[in-house]
């Protein structure tokens, strides 16, 4: 008989279950103004962000809950979970970080305006190249999409 799992009340991930709610997938720090753009495009979409560690590494984050997260904050699946998080160990966690640490990300995108104010604060000359580049993009002519811009017919 197989005994059900239980989270150790002394355990520092009791009640926690924060490392079965998002996704996060390494990406290149933009350097083109397409790759920059992607950055805009990515938070153009629900439970997006996009974040840089203290290592300089680049990630889009997305929030979404592991389907084998019970309702108890417990892996469904622990006997045979995926090697990431066997190796996951939990004094890198967010939750485990001390206030003198700091935040747990250098910095933290969760909408287009905030990634646009600091690529212009941080990132200067690269932003008003990125501001050309979309000038020029959106000067082409388009054709309507599916007629949408089209008046209608009287």
């Amino acid at each position: 008989m197989l005994l059900p799992l239980v989270k150790q009340s002394d355990h520092p991930c009791h009640g926690c279950a924060k490392c079965c709610l998002y996704v996060a997938i390494e990406i290149d720090s933009p350097t083109s103004m397409t790759e920059y753009d992607h950055v805009l495009w990515y938070l153009y979409h629900e439970n997006v962000s996009v974040f840089v560690d203290w290592e300089g590494q680049w990630y889009v984050k997305f929030d979404t809950r592991c389907k084998n997260l019970t309702p108890q904050g417990l892996c469904g699946i622990y006997e045979r979970r995926p090697a990431i998080c066997k190796d996951f160990d939990w004094r890198e966690c967010e939750n485990h970080m001390t206030p003198e640490e700091g935040p747990p990300d250098k910095w933290l995108w969760e909408t287009p305006d905030a990634f646009v104010s600091w690529f212009q604060k941080q990132r200067p000359q690269a932003f008003r190249r990125f501001r050309d580049y979309m000038k020029k993009k959106h000067g082409v002519a388009e054709k309507p999409e599916l007629g949408r811009l089209a008046p209608a017919p009287a």
